[in-house]
C-alpha cells in the first residue's frame, strides 16, 4: 500500500478522494471479500462448484441450517426492536417545565418515520449484519411531492369534485447497503473516527442528469463508465448497456480545506501548503468528475451513515456474523449430505456391468423402467448389477450431529427441534428457560444495534427534520433513546413467569389481582388501558351504594335513639334514688334505736352507689353519643352527596 499525504501539490480533490476510496476499496475486498461472497451463497443455498469434495461428486445440496439459523436470529431482533409499538422516544436533555416541544417532535417523528417506511430498512440491516457481520444504514434528505385527493366544489353547482392536491414535503429516508457497497478508512474501529467513509454504487445515468437539472449536481460530462474497470459483476448492476450507468462515489469525511476554499479546486491542479482537514461532502462519477463539492451541510455535522456489528470483533469495524460462526460446520454437513445423496443414488439406481458380445447387433444399451432387452443367452449372465454396499446408518447420527454443532456455532437453536428431543422443553418452565437463553445469547447483539444504530439512527433523523423542517419541529435539548432490545425481550420473560405464577395463586387474592394487572401492563394489547382499569377497581374496596347507606343511617339513628332512651331511664332511676336516700336521712334524724339505725345507714350507703354508678353510666353514654354524633353527620353528607351523583349520572343517560 503506498502512503498517501494530505499535503501532495500534484493532486485535485477528485485524485485525493479516489486514491484514498480506492485503497480503502482494495483492503476490503482483500480482507472479506471472498468471505462475504461465501456467506451470501450459503444463506441463498447457491451451489458453487468450489463446494464440490472430490470430482465423483454429483449432488449439488446446500444445508438450510444456516440459513434457518439466519432467520431465526433476524426475526427475533426483529421482535425485540418493533415487538411493540413504541420503538423509540425523545425527552429533555435538562429540566423543562414546559413539555409540549418534546411531545410535539415525538408525535411528528413518529409519523414521519413510519411513512418514510424507516422499518422495513432497519430490518434488512438486521439481516445484513446476520449475512455479513456488519449492517450499515445511510440517511438522506429529499424533497418529495406529496399528492391528497380532496373533495372541490364545482362552481354554480351543489356538488363537488374530487381533485389531487399538490405539495412538495422534506422526508428522511433511509437506505440499508451491504458491505460491498460501503468504503472505510482501514485503521478506524467506528465511522465518527475514520478519516472518511464512502458509498460505492452504479447509478442509471438518467438519474443523475436529473440531479444536474435540479440543481444537485454541476453540470459537467460525467465521462466513461466500464464494468470491467471498476470489478462490478452483473448480479450487483445487471446486464443493461453500460453507457446507460455511471460510477457514484459519495464520500463523507475530512479533506484538505483548500480543495473546497480554491474555486478551481473541482477540476485544476494547484499548489498549496495547508494541512488543515474539513468536514465536507464530495460526491464524483466514474473515478473522475467531481459532481459536488461542499462543507457537510447538515446542522450538527454529522455523517449519514449508521453501523452495528452482529458480534463485536476487538479493534475492527467489520463484525462476525451468523453465517460466519456457523461456516466450517456447515460446509462438513453440505459434504456429508451430498455423499450420502450420492451413495443413495448408486445404491437405488446401481452401475450396471454389461457382455457386448451377448447383445444383439445395433442395440443400444440403456436402463430403462419397463424397458425390454434382447440378450443372446441368459440375460443374467449378459448384465450384472455392480453392488456398491448400502448407507451405514452412522452417516445419519454424524449429520444430526454436524447441524446441532451448526446451531451451537450461531447460537440460535430451532425450538420446535429443540422441544421435540428433550420433552422437559415443552413444558412452561422449560419454555421460560429457552426464553432466558434467548435473551442471553442475543444480548451482545442487540446492545450493539441500539448503542451504534437505533438511537444514532433516531438522533440523526430528528436533527434533519429540525434542520429542514423547523415549522414542524421545534429546536430544543434532547436525550433520544430506544425502547428496543432487551427490555422488550426481558418483559415478555417476566410475562410469561407471571403467567406461571398465576396459575398457582389462588383467584380473588391481592396477589391475584397485582400480577393479572403486572400480565397486562406488559402486554401489547390494544384494550390493555381499560383492563388494567379494571382490574384498578376490581381492586378497591366495594363502595356501598347510596341506599345501602341510608339504610345504615337510619340504623345508626335508631341506635342513638336506643341510647337517649336508656340515659334518660338512667337519670329517672338516679332521681328515685336520691329521693329515698333523702327519706332514710329524715328518718335517721329521728332518733330510733340503735339498730334501725345502723340498717337505715346500709341503705343509705347502697343508695349513694348506686346513683354514683348511674352517674358513671350516664357520663359513658354522653361520651358515646357525642363521639356517634360527627361520624352520622358525616355519613349523612355522603349519602345526600351519592344520591345526587347518582342522579346525575340517570339525567345524562
Amino acid at each position: 500500500m503506498t502512503e498517501l499525504s494530505y499535503n501532495d501539490p500534484q493532486k485535485t480533490l477528485s485524485t485525493w478522494v479516489v486514491d484514498r476510496v480506492t485503497q480503502w476499496e482494495d483492503h476490503r475486498d482483500t480482507n472479506y471479500l471472498t468471505k462475504w461472497d461465501e456467506y451470501y451463497r450459503i444463506w441463498r443455498g447457491i451451489w458453487n462448484s468450489s463446494d464440490k469434495t472430490r470430482d465423483s461428486e454429483k449432488s449439488r445440496l446446500i444445508s438450510p441450517a444456516t440459513q434457518q439459523a439466519i432467520e431465526s436470529t433476524v426475526a427475533e431482533l426483529e421482535e425485540a426492536v418493533f415487538g411493540q409499538d413504541k420503538w423509540f422516544d425523545i425527552r429533555d436533555d435538562v429540566a423543562d417545565q414546559d413539555p409540549t416541544d418534546v411531545m410535539v417532535i415525538r408525535k411528528n417523528l413518529k409519523e414521519d418515520l413510519n411513512r418514510a417506511r424507516f422499518k422495513d430498512a432497519i430490518v434488512e440491516s438486521l439481516l445484513n449484519g446476520a449475512i455479513y457481520g456488519t449492517g450499515i444504514g445511510k440517511l438522506s434528505v429529499k424533497e418529495e411531492v406529496q399528492k391528497t385527493p380532496t373533495e372541490s366544489p364545482i362552481p354554480d353547482t351543489l356538488t363537488t369534485d374530487t381533485v389531487v392536491v399538490q405539495k412538495n414535503i422534506i422526508t428522511v429516508k433511509l437506505e440499508s447497503l451491504t458491505p460491498k457497497e460501503f468504503a472505510i478508512d482501514p485503521s478506524a474501529t467506528s465511522i465518527d473516527e475514520a478519516l472518511g467513509v464512502a458509498q460505492i454504487v452504479i447509478k442509471p445515468k438518467y438519474e443523475i442528469m436529473e440531479g444536474i437539472r435540479d440543481g444537485i449536481y454541476e453540470d459537467k460530462p460525467l465521462g466513461a463508465y466500464d464494468k470491467a474497470d471498476f470489478g462490478f459483476d452483473d448480479e450487483d448492476i445487471g446486464d443493461s448497456n453500460d453507457d446507460d450507468k455511471v460510477k457514484i462515489t459519495e464520500y463523507w469525511g475530512r479533506v484538505p480545506k483548500k480543495f473546497l476554499e480554491s474555486k478551481s479546486a473541482l477540476s485544476d491542479e494547484f499548489d498549496y501548503d495547508e494541512d488543515e482537514l474539513i468536514e465536507a461532502v464530495v460526491i464524483i462519477a466514474n473515478d473522475s468528475v467531481v459532481l459536488k463539492a461542499s462543507e457537510n451541510p447538515y446542522l450538527m455535522g454529522d455523517r449519514p451513515f449508521v453501523a452495528y456489528q452482529h458480534d463485536r470483533v476487538p479493534n475492527k469495524f467489520w463484525g462476525r456474523g451468523i453465517a460466519e460462526k456457523g461456516y466450517n460446520p456447515q460446509k462438513a454437513l453440505d459434504a456429508e449430505l451430498r455423499a450420502r445423496i450420492d451413495t443413495l443414488a448408486l445404491t437405488t439406481h446401481p452401475m450396471m456391468g454389461v457382455d457386448a458380445t451377448r447383445l444383439p447387433r445395433g442395440v443400444k444399451f440403456e436402463v430403462k423402467a419397463g424397458k425390454t432387452i434382447l440378450t443372446n443367452g441368459d440375460p443374467r449372465q449378459t448384465l450384472m448389477p455392480l453392488n456398491f454396499g448400502s448407507l451405514s446408518q452412522s452417516s445419519f447420527t454424524e449429520a444430526a450431529e454436524l447441524e446441532r454443532m451448526v446451531q451451537m456455532g450461531t447460537g440460535a437453536m430451532d425450538s420446535a427441534t429443540s422441544n421435540s428431543a428433550n420433552p422437559r422443553n415443552s413444558t412452561a418452565s422449560g419454555m421460560s428457560m429457552m426464553q432466558g437463553a434467548s435473551i442471553k445469547r442475543q444480548k451482545r447483539t442487540i446492545m450493539n444495534f441500539q448503542e451504534n444504530y437505533l438511537i444514532p439512527l433516531v438522533e440523526k433523523a430528528a436533527w434533519r427534520y429540525i434542520q429542514f423542517v423547523p415549522e414542524r419541529y421545534p429546536t430544543g435539548d434532547y436525550k433520544f433513546f430506544a425502547y428496543s432490545s432487551m427490555g422488550i425481550m426481558a418483559k415478555e420473560l417476566e410475562m410469561t413467569q407471571m403467567i406461571q405464577l398465576l396459575s398457582m395463586t389462588q383467584q380473588g387474592t391481592p396477589p391475584f389481582n397485582l400480577l393479572l394487572k403486572g400480565i397486562f401492563e406488559n402486554s401489547s394489547m390494544a384494550n390493555r388501558d381499560e383492563m388494567k382499569a379494571a382490574i384498578d377497581q376490581m381492586m378497591q374496596p366495594e363502595q356501598p351504594t347510596p341506599e345501602q347507606m341510608q339504610m345504615q343511617q337510619m340504623v345508626q339513628q335508631m341506635e342513638m335513639m336506643k341510647i337517649q332512651l336508656e340515659l334518660e331511664e338512667m337519670k329517672a332511676g338516679i332521681q328515685k334514688e336520691m329521693a329515698q336516700a333523702a327519706k332514710i336521712t329524715s328518718e335517721i334524724d329521728d332518733k330510733q334505736s340503735e339498730e334501725y339505725l345502723v340498717e337505715k345507714q346500709m341503705e343509705l350507703a347502697e343508695k349513694m352507689a348506686r346513683i354514683e354508678k348511674l352517674r358513671t353510666d350516664s357520663q359513658m353514654v354522653k361520651s358515646e353519643t357525642q363521639r356517634n354524633i360527627p361520624e352520622v353527620e358525616h355519613l349523612k353528607s355522603e349519602t345526600i352527596l351519592n344520591l345526587a351523583t347518582a342522579r346525575m349520572k340517570s339525567q345524562g343517560r
